[in-house]
């Protein structure tokens, strides 16, 4: 195991100091927001917990230093908060924009989802898994939702989008009445988009906690004049009836579901039921994942409204139009 931990220190550019003792290995880093996320791919959780790590500003630490040893598991939680917290708190973060287009006019754009991405301190980016992992494990989940939907807004307002604005939500986010109102609060503030604009995107397979619920969170969204999009559709959450009880503006189709249905006709079967059901109940269905035409052509044929993919505009920094 220590020459698997060695590996993975070197396969993130770390370097070693060689160590006379065996079975220690001293690597030096100042980037711990690249250190973690490396051992937390490259080792099991069970590992995480026999390998143990200490922390030093020196090659050689002191004895004294010893008694702070932690398991990797250990100060992998702390580093996690420490790093994300950092970063955070210099608002290292900024929001990339995926179109929307019409599924019927490909030039027709109904909107931009936003996606967050953090900074290193020399302006790489941090992908979102990394960054959505490292919040889940050290407890901070509200505090980066909250600082992708900043970021969200403050960009569409820079850009002074018309089009919708598809924000990411976690469910526990909004399913609590005061950490909902003080997410809008810091998230919308006086942004004054217009009503219809902002559209929260939920991952359905994370699970609103029941249907009741579900549909109190929807009025309450309404009220307040923005509309709901279940994503991922068709990872987990596929009881139709329970969808139109629910009744959100927007479906999107997980990629999981488009991949492939020009040559699955299962598929396009079972897309086409998902879809005419949703309009019955005057939900819109967007497809995800769309990357050549002869899928959006099938994904049209079946009844899509909007979709959204490499095929329209890869996640970038600036709207369509801006980019020309």
């Amino acid at each position: 195991m220590t020459h698997r931990v060695k590996s993975l220190l070197a396969s993130g550019g770390m370097v070693e100091v060689p160590m006379s003792e065996s079975g220690v290995t001293c690597f030096l880093s100042d980037d711990f927001e690249s250190l973690m996320p490396l051992l937390d791919r490259g080792l099991t959780p069970p590992e995480k917990k026999a390998v143990r790590a200490l922390l030093s500003a020196s090659s050689q630490p002191s004895l004294r230093e010893f008694g702070s040893i932690q398991t990797l598991e250990e100060l992998g939680l702390k580093l996690s908060a420490q790093w994300l917290g950092h970063m955070l708190a210099d608002r290292r973060y900024k929001s990339l924009m995926q179109p929307i287009v019409s599924a019927a006019n490909h030039d027709d754009i109904l909107g931009y989802e936003f996606l967050i991405r953090g900074l290193h301190t020399d302006g790489v980016e941090i992908s979102a898994p990394t960054l959505f992992e490292t919040a889940d494990a050290a407890g901070m989940l509200y505090a980066l939702d909250m600082a992708a939907g900043e970021t969200a807004a403050r960009t569409a307002k820079g850009f002074d989008l018309k089009e919708k604005v598809f924000v990411n939500v976690l469910p526990r986010t909004i399913g609590d009445d005061e950490g909902f109102e003080a997410w809008l609060a810091n998230v919308l503030g006086d942004a004054s988009f217009a009503p219809g604009q902002v559209v929260f995107e939920i991952v359905e397979s994370q699970q609103l906690s029941d249907v009741a619920s579900a549909r109190k969170l929807i009025e309450s969204l309404h009220e307040r004049g923005i509309m709901m999009a279940l994503d991922d559709f068709g990872t987990g959450f596929n009881n139709l009836a329970t969808l139109t009880d629910i009744q959100p503006d927007y479906i999107k189709l997980d990629k999981s579901l488009t991949k492939d249905v020009i040559n699955d006709g299962r598929k396009w079967t079972l897309i086409a039921n998902i879809i005419d059901s949703a309009k019955q109940s005057n939900i819109q269905v967007i497809a995800e994942g769309v990357e050549d035409l002869r899928t959006a052509r099938a994904l049209e044929s079946a009844g899509a409204d909007y979709m959204q993919g490499y095929l329209f505009g890869r996640p970038a920094d600036k709207p369509l139009e801006a980019a020309e």
